[in-house]
């Protein structure tokens, strides 16, 4: 895989969080990293913009020449770095992985940048997680099923990768509960009813899944406390990746995250790839 990693030119000391998710994947995959930068275009003054470009040149490939610097001593053999300039940064970064084929786009988890990369991003997003250590190397995948398109979509390019990566795969079902609505013990009694039956449903659906895989991959049905305590409870450590899928919305194929999808990525722990519909090929 070709990763591309977008690095801001007005990176504050510290935000490196996208970097150091490239170093594990790139290290775990032996894959090449491009460090792309975009900038806005030029004022409409020749004067000015002539002058606005030479600053701005200037801080991007001091900026660039650290991150590939810091890669390097990451244990990232092969960096590149290209600058593009162009109308935003989403659609500089979506010409960027077309120019150099890149086969991965690699982002911090904050800001507007990864939102809107979500719906236009013609490639898996990795998203670096908010904190803590992704680890020296993937040391093992859990992807996300829900019986869906886009559960098929994620599990076909985490079943890939997890053979590539030669690290173990784990399917997921996030079952979130809510607190029980009525508050006599009776009501207590059925919400447990409920999510008991459906947790039971979910793992039958993880066993029938997992039969038609080599291994097989281990299964969990995390159950906990709304959406953040359903994802922890599924247990994470240094180097886990976990990978959810996404449908493509109409004609110019663009990534659309679901609301399930969304509420897993806020309360995920650890490194996150979301895989559009179309790309886990």
């Amino acid at each position: 895989m070709t990763l591309v990693v977008g690095h801001p030119a007005d990176l504050e000391e510290g935000g490196g969080a996208h970097l150091r998710l490239a170093a594990t994947l790139a290290r775990t995959g032996g894959d090449d990293v491009v460090v792309a930068t975009v900038t806005a275009r030029g004022f409409p003054d020749p004067r000015v913009d002539r002058e606005y470009r030479l600053w701005v040149g200037d801080l991007v490939r001091s900026r660039q020449g650290r991150a590939a610097h810091d890669l390097r001593e990451a244990g990232v053999p092969e960096v590149r770095t290209v600058a593009v300039e162009a109308s935003s940064v989403p659609a500089g970064l979506v010409t960027v992985v077309e120019q150099v084929g890149g086969t991965l786009l690699v982002l911090g988890r904050e800001g507007a940048v990864p939102e809107h990369l979500l719906h236009s991003s013609p490639v898996p997003l990795a998203l670096a997680a908010r904190a803590g250590s992704p680890g020296q190397r993937v040391t093992r995948l859990t992807c996300t099923w829900a019986g869906t398109e886009r559960s098929r979509a994620a599990l076909a390019w985490a079943r890939r990768t997890a053979v590539a990566w030669d690290v173990p795969l784990r399917l997921v079902t996030f079952a979130p509960e809510r607190d029980p609505m009525l508050p006599s013990e009776t009501g207590l009694h059925v919400e447990r009813e409920v999510s008991t039956a459906w947790a039971r449903q979910a793992q039958g659906e993880l066993e029938r899944v997992a039969a038609d895989l080599p291994g097989p991959p281990d299964r969990v049905v995390a159950r906990g406390s709304g959406w953040p305590g359903a994802v922890s409870a599924a247990g994470w450590a240094d180097g886990d990746l976990l990978v959810v899928g996404s449908s493509r919305l109409g004609p110019l194929a663009r990534v659309f995250l679901g609301s399930t999808a969304t509420r897993i990525l806020r309360a995920a722990p650890v490194p996150v790839v979301v895989v559009p519909r179309g790309t886990e090929g």
